[in-house]
């Protein structure tokens, strides 16, 4: 019964229009160079003066003045007051040290780890910093309640938290020799 169907739907011709058959037919196939035409024909006016051309077309401009570029800048917010929420997967997979950066283990420390060698094993350990846009990235992420400082009983990244080597965030005396 399937077979039928799907055979019924394939010999379902397509409505034709003579007018506009020939110009699609000539049109090209990638959406880049298509754009272009588009854009030409806005300019130039219309194909042979008809009025089936796109820059006539109400709801092809209205669709056209719409689009919005996506960007990786998820922030969430409630429905009830518009505030700013954690977005969970941040506070799980990061850690934020006191002075700001975001730090995480390297990726694949749990995979296929019998076939790895202990140097590699012991780097996979490790953990890295992130760069500076994700960094930001992750401070949009997060709320006010994630940026303060926290302070845990043994901490295994006490000594991390504070900037010693650089003398605008030092905030003991550098020891001299």
């Amino acid at each position: 019964m399937f077979r039928f169907a799907v055979s019924a739907i394939r010999n379902i011709k397509p409505i034709q229009f003579q007018q506009l058959s020939t110009r699609i037919i000539n049109q090209p196939k990638s959406f880049s160079t298509l754009s272009t035409r588009i854009c030409a024909v806005a300019y130039n006016g219309c194909w042979n003066n008809s009025n089936l051309s796109l820059t006539t077309n109400k709801q092809v401009l209205d669709v056209c003045n719409n689009l919005i570029i996506p960007s990786r800048t998820v922030t969430k917010f409630s429905l009830k007051r518009g505030k700013r929420k954690t977005v969970k997967a941040a506070v799980k997979r990061f850690f934020r040290l006191h002075w700001g950066a975001w730090i995480r283990t390297k990726i694949g420390r749990h995979k296929k780890l019998w076939k790895k060698s202990q140097p590699q094993k012991r780097r996979l350990r490790q953990h890295v910093f992130v760069n500076a846009t994700q960094n930001v990235l992750l401070d949009k992420m997060v709320t006010k309640y994630w940026k303060r400082p926290k302070y845990y009983v043994d901490d295994p990244y006490e000594p991390y938290h504070t900037r010693e080597e650089f003398h605008i965030t030092r905030k003991k005396p550098r020891e001299t020799y």
